[in-house]
């Protein structure tokens, strides 16, 4: 079975976005109006959301988003990855640590003729991620 449109748009963010670094593919995939929730970062506008990709990308230019399953739910799509790579990054004062990080992500996405319009985070695994990080790590939702 193939995959449905929105399916295939939210496939091509995390493999040729997240894991092709091309921050680009926000001005075209993504709505002008887009708004991110959750998440380490907490709600973001497009170009927020653009700065938080460029920074994760230099905090980690290794980060590789393996996708575990794609959910189809009509103009929503539910994505579970597992995102890893190493913080070999300095990036917001916070030291560069050497450490390979693995953290469990599931975001519902909102999208509207072929544009992504929302994306909700619903599990970030920050607790995990601290520990990984040895709490060097402060979120914007603590």
């Amino acid at each position: 079975m193939s995959d449905s449109k929105n399916v295939t748009i939210i496939r091509r963010w995390f493999e040729e976005g997240w894991n092709g670094n091309n921050s680009n593919l926000i001005d075209e995939m993504f709505s002008p109006s887009f708004r991110a929730e959750g998440g380490p970062h907490g709600t973001l506008d497009r170009l927020g959301y653009k700065q938080y990709f460029e920074a994760v990308h230099i905090a980690s230019p290794d980060i590789n988003c393996e996708i575990i399953e794609l959910f189809d739910a009509d103009e929503y799509v539910v994505s579970k990855i597992i995102s890893k790579g190493t913080h070999s990054g300095t990036v917001s004062g916070i030291e560069a640590s050497g450490e390979f990080v693995s953290t469990e992500v599931i975001d519902v996405w909102y999208i509207v003729d072929g544009k992504i319009i929302e994306r909700k985070n619903a599990e970030f695994d920050t607790i995990g991620l601290k520990e990984q990080l040895n709490q060097r790590v402060r979120f914007e939702t603590e």
